[in-house]
């Protein structure tokens, strides 16, 4: 059973994006951080920081095969060097660089998105390290793999200005949403668990609540508006 709610320009399912996908109409493009077979597994506890222990994610320990979402015009999938064998050749990868200048540790110091669309490599610093943020920082981590919203705004930037429907085959918390939200643009999210997409429609929800001065769109009222059988 499918589950679709619209809020505001955002239209959200809760269900296997392999049985969403084939009702959807064609969009601009798609950017994703999908699962990719490291089966990640949070730390829990607490340090200097209190560190969420969260749910294990679907799908992340089997191999990703990123074939079904290259279809449209624009891709951006992040985590694509754990799958690059099976992705086309690109010059156009997005790098993030996490540390910006601060020493590095057991994770890795930067993230890397793979990009359909020609073009040159592009790297953004953004400090996203533990309690050590640039940005958002009275907010907790709600997803293991949260990315920032400012690096979410910067990924889709990439993206031309008609790319305005922007879809996300596996939504996680909604950052895609919510990035997309502050910079007008139309979003598609696809979540399988139900407790991320709780929280991703909660996220969306306060974007539209609190919009950046050149979001236009009235602040909406999420409506559930069918469920899929």
């Amino acid at each position: 059973m499918v589950t679709k709610v619209e809020i505001g320009d955002c239209q959200l399912y809760q269900g296997d994006c392999r049985e969403v996908l084939a009702s959807l109409p064609k969009v601009d493009a798609i950017v994703a951080d999908p699962p990719y077979g490291i089966g990640y597994k949070s730390p829990s506890g607490r340090g200097m920081y209190e560190r969420g222990d969260y749910p294990v994610i679907e799908g992340d320990c089997e191999p990703f095969d990123p074939t079904p979402f290259l279809g449209a015009t624009d891709v951006i999938l992040w985590g694509a060097n754990h799958y690059a064998s099976s992705l086309p050749p690109s010059a156009a990868w997005l790098i993030w660089d996490k540390r910006d200048g601060v020493s590095s540790n057991n994770n890795s110091d930067c993230e890397l998105a793979w990009c359909k669309r020609g073009g040159s490599a592009r790297l953004k610093r953004h400090l996203w390290n533990g309690m050590l943020k640039a940005s958002e920082r009275d907010d907790r981590r709600v997803h293991p793999t949260q990315k920032p919203i400012e690096v979410m705004q910067w990924c889709i930037e990439q993206l031309p200005l008609t790319a305005h429907t922007i879809l996300d085959p596996f939504m996680g918390s909604g950052t895609t949403g919510v990035a997309c939200v502050k910079l007008g643009r139309k979003f598609i999210g696809i979540e399988l668990d139900p407790r991320y997409f709780d929280i991703a429609c909660r996220r969306i929800e306060q974007a539209y609540a609190q919009p950046d001065m050149f979001v236009q769109a009235p602040a909406p009222k999420a409506e559930q508006l069918s469920l899929i059988g």
